[in-house]
C-alpha cells in the first residue's frame, strides 16, 4: 500500500516538494529536513513485497512492517531512491522479531540506513536477513553511523533483557558507501541495563568494484548505560575483487559508543580473498585467512595504514593453503608481504602463524612459509612443481591415443573380410565395433566408444591361384569417459570425450600356398573434449579441447594352413604404428602443451577356422600384444608433467561367426567379439557386412 505525502518542510518552514528534497540531499547540497509528512512504500498488503524502479522517491521503503513479527519481507530496488529501507520491521514492547528478510539494491540510492531487518522490543531478535548491494551508480550517502548498513538491528530500550542478530549476511559489490556496515548489530538504549546480547555467525562481504567509507563490523555492539554482556562468536568480514576499502576500518566484532559492559567473542575471521590493498585499521579478528592471493614479487597484499591503532597480535594467521591467481610469474625463493602496517608493527606472533603449501592457477603448486620478518608478515616460495592434478591431462591424451589404436582393428578386420567369401569384383564394405576398454596409465580410465568404417575395394584371383584385395575407407570412432580428479584435498568428477575422423587405403596379396602380406595408410583428425578436468585454488572448474592431427600404417605377415577341407589356421604377426601430433592450449592462465604421440605395437597370434563350407563358419583365436612406446609426455605452465605411457603386454581372445547365405550370394556378415587382459583390458563387438557386384 502506498501513503501519499508530497511536501517536506525546510529549515524556515517553507515547503519543497519531496523530488526535491531527495535531490538536494543526494546531492549533498542540503541539511536534513524536517518531515512533514514522509512518503512511505509499504509492501505487507503486497504479500510483503516492495519494489522501487527508477524515477520513484519515497521516504521509507519497507518490506514488512508488523508489530510482533516482520519477517520474510522483500526490497527490491532499480534505480530508484529513498531515505530508509527496512526489509522488515517490527517494533513491539514485549518480544520483537524481524528474521528472514532481503533487501536488494541495484544502481541504487538511499540516504540514511539500510536494515535487512529490525527489530526494536523487550527481547529482540533480527536474524537470517541478507542486504545486497550492487551496481556501480548505488550510493549510500550517509556519513554518520556505524550501523548504516545492516544486515539485522536489534535494539531494546528495557532493562533485563535480550537481544540477539544472528546469521545475517551483507553483500556489497558495487557503489559507494560513505556509511558503516555491520552484519550484526545489537543495541540497548536509554535505560537497558543488564542486556544480554548475541551476534554470531553474521557475514559481511565487500568484493567487486565497491568503495566503503565507513566502519565495517562482522558484528557490532552498542550499550549505553548499565551492567551488559555480549557474546560475539563466528562472524566474517571477506574482502574480495578489486573494492577500495582504503578510507574504511576492518572489525571483526567490536563496541562503537559503549560505556559499559562486557564483549567477548571467538572465532570472528576476516577473509582476504583475491583482494590487495590499503585499509586505515584492522582489529577485532581471531583469525585472519589468506584464500586468493594475486601474485606479485615483493609485493603487498593488506596494507595497513593506521597500525598504530590496529591489533592483530592475538589473531591467529592462516596462510596455509594459500591460491595464488597466475603461476607464470612465481619462482623458487620469491616472497611478498602478506601484511603490512605503518607506523607499527601489530606485534604479530610467529607462533599463531600457519604456513604450508600453495597452489596457482590450476598447473603449479609448491611450498612455501609465511613468517615474520621486520613487523611484516611475509609469505616465501620454497619449491615449485606441477600441480598432481595435471597428470589427469596426461593419461587423458595417452587413452585418446589409445582410442585411435582401436580404430587399426577394423582396418585388418576388412582386409580379412574381402578374402574371405572366396567372391571376387568390386565390393563394398562396412563395419561398427562397440568397445569398452580400461588401460593401466597412472590410474585407470575405462572408455565406451564406438568405432566404423566403410569403403569400397576390390578382390581379384590370379590364374596361378595368388590373390589380392585392397580397398579405400572411411573411418570414424566417438568415445565417453570418466575421470576422477583430486584438488586440495577436494575430489571431483570429470567427463570426458573423444572423436575422430579420417580415411585410408589398405591392401592384402595372398599367393596360392596361403602366404600373405598386408597393409594399410590412414590419416585424420583426433578431438577431445574434457568438462570439468581441472580445479583452482577458489573451486573454479576448468576444462579444455584439443585437436591433432594422427597418421598410421601397419603391415603384417601370415599364412593360413589348412587343417581340412572345411577348417584352417591362420598364424600371423602385425606391426602398427601410429603418429599423434602434439598440441597447445591453455585452460585459466596456464599454458598446456602436448608432445607428439608415437605408437608402436606388435602382435603375434593365431586363428583357427572351422566348417568353413557351410553357410555358418565359426571362428576363435588368441594373440599377444605388446606396446614399445605410446608415451605422452606433457608441459603445464612450463614444467614437465609426468609421462604417462601405453607401455606394455596385453592378450587377447577371441571368437567369431561369419555367415554367407549361399556360395553365389553377394552378402557375406561377420560377427566379432573379443575380450582383453594386461595392459588394456575389456572388451569388444565387432558386426560387419561385405557385398560384391
Amino acid at each position: 500500500m502506498r501513503k501519499s505525502a508530497k511536501y517536506f518542510l525546510n529549515n524556515n518552514g517553507k515547503k519543497l516538494l519531496a523530488a526535491s528534497v531527495m535531490s538536494l540531499l543526494l546531492s549533498g547540497a542540503a541539511q536534513p529536513v524536517l518531515a512533514a509528512s514522509a512518503e512511505i512504500l509499504d509492501g505487507t498488503a503486497n504479500d510483503k513485497y516492495a519494489q522501487v524502479n527508477s524515477g520513484d522517491i519515497y521516504g521509507t521503503v519497507y518490506g514488512v512492517r508488523n508489530d510482533a513479527d516482520a519477517s520474510g519481507g522483500t526490497i527490491k530496488m532499480n534505480e530508484g531512491a529513498a531515505f530508509n529501507l527496512y526489509g522488515g520491521l517490527s517494533f513491539n514492547k514485549n518480544e520483537a522479531k524481524a528474521d528472514n528478510n532481503v533487501v536488494t539494491i541495484n544502481n541504487g540510492k538511499v540516504v540514511f540506513a539500510v536494515y535487512g531487518g529490525q527489530a526494536q522490543g523487550h527481547d529482540a531478535d533480527a536474524s537470517g536477513n541478507i542486504v545486497s548491494i550492487s551496481g556501480s551508480n548505488s550510493e549510500l550517502s550517509f556519513e554518520g553511523g556505524a550501523h548504516s548498513v545492516a544486515g539485522g538491528f536489534a535494539q531494546t530500550y528495557s532493562a533485563n533483557t535480550s537481544v540477539t542478530a544472528n546469521n545475517n549476511v551483507v553483500a556489497v559489490t558495487g557503489g559507494l558507501l560513505k556509511a558503516g556496515i555491520a552484519g550484526g548489530y545489537i543495541l540497548g538504549n536509554h535505560n537497558a541495563a543488564s542486556v544480554r546480547g548475541e551476534a554470531n555467525g553474521n557475514i559481511v562481504f565487500v568484493g567487486g568494484s565497491a568503495k566503503v567509507n565507513g566502519d565495517i563490523y562482522g558484528a557490532n555492539a552498542e550499550f549505553k548505560t548499565g551492567d551488559t554482556t555480549a557474546t560475539m562468536n563466528n562472524n566474517m568480514v571477506i574482502v574480495s575483487g578489486n573494492a577500495d576499502i582504503s578510507n574504511a576500518a576492518l572489525h571483526g566484532i567490536g563496541s562503537s559508543g559503549s560505556s559499559g559492559g562486557k564483549i567477548s567473542g571467538s572465532g570472528n575471521t576476516l577473509v582476504i580473498n583475491g583482494w590487495h590493498g590499503s585499509v586505515k585499521t584492522v582489529d577485532g579478528f581471531n583469525n585472519v585467512v589468506f584464500k586468493e592471493v594475486a601474485w606479485q614479487d615483493n609485493g603487498k597484499v593488506l596494507n595497513i595504514t593506521d597500525g598504530e591503532n590496529s591489533s592483530l597480535k592475538d589473531a591467529e594467521i592462516d596462510a596455509s593453503h594459500i591460491h595464488f591467481d597466475d603461476a607464470s610469474d612465481i619462482n623458487d625463493n620469491d616472497s611478498m608481504i602478506l601484511i603490512h602496517a605503518e607506523n607499527d608493527d601489530n606485534e604479530l606472533s610467529s607462533s599463531k602463524i600457519q604456513s604450508g603449501n600453495f597452489t596457482a592457477g590450476v598447473a603449479v603448486e609448491g611450498d612455501g612459509e609465511a613468517k615474520v620478518e621486520n613487523g611484516d608478515l611475509v609469505y616465501q616460495i620454497n619449491g615449485i612443481h606441477a600441480a598432481k592434478q595435471t597428470k589427469l591431462v596426461a593419461e587423458n591424451r595417452a587413452v585418446a591415443a589409445a582410442f585411435i589404436n582401436q580404430g587399426t582393428d577394423l582396418i585388418s578386420d576388412s582386409l580379412d573380410a574381402l578374402g574371405r567369401d572366396d567372391s571376387y569384383g568390386i565390393k563394398t564394405f562396412a563395419a561398427v565395433q562397440g568397445n569398452r576398454s580400461k588401460y593401466d596409465v597412472n590410474s585407470d580410465i575405462k572408455i565406451n566408444g564406438w568405432s566404423t568404417i566403410v569403403g569400397v575395394g576390390n578382390a581379384d584371383k590370379f590364374s596361378g591361384g595368388d590373390e589380392f584385395a585392397w580397398g579405400v575407407f572411411y573411418e570414424n570412432g566417438s568415445g565417453n569417459y570418466r575421470t576422477y580428479n583430486e584438488f586440495n584435498d577436494e575430489f571431483f568428477r570429470g567427463d570426458g570425450s573423444l572423436v575422430y575422423n579420417g580415411g585410408g587405403v589398405a591392401a592384402r596379396y595372398e599367393n596360392a600356398h596361403g602366404v600373405y602380406t598386408e597393409g594399410s595408410l590412414r590419416a585424420g583428425m583426433l578431438k577431445s573434449e574434457m568438462d570439468n578436468a581441472l580445479h583452482d585454488g577458489s573451486g573454479a572448474e576448468y576444462g579444455y579441447d584439443s585437436s591433432s592431427a594422427y597418421y598410421g600404417a601397419h603391415i603384417g605377415i601370415g599364412q593360413v594352413i589348412q587343417l581340412s577341407d572345411d577348417s584352417s589356421v591362420d598364424v600371423y604377426g602385425k606391426f602398427f604404428h601410429t603418429y599423434t601430433e602434439g598440441d597447445n592450449f591453455s585452460v585459466g592462465n596456464d599454458k598446456f602443451e602436448f608432445d607428439s604421440i608415437n605408437s608402436d605395437r606388435l602382435r603375434i597370434g593365431a586363428r583357427v577356422t572351422a566348417n568353413k563350407e557351410n553357410k555358418f563358419s565359426t571362428y576363435y583365436g588368441l594373440a599377444y600384444e605388446y606396446e614399445f612406446n605410446g608415451s605422452a609426455g606433457m608441459r603445464a605452465a612450463g614444467m614437465e608433467v609426468p609421462e604417462q605411457s601405453l607401455r606394455g603386454s596385453s592378450y587377447m581372445a577371441e571368437a567369431g561367426l561369419n555367415y554367407q547365405p549361399s556360395a553365389d550370394s553377394p552378402w557375406s556378415f561377420d560377427l566379432n567379439m573379443r575380450g582383453y587382459a594386461g595392459e588394456r583390458q575389456g572388451a569388444s563387438f565387432n558386426v560387419q557386412a561385405t557385398y560384391t557386384f
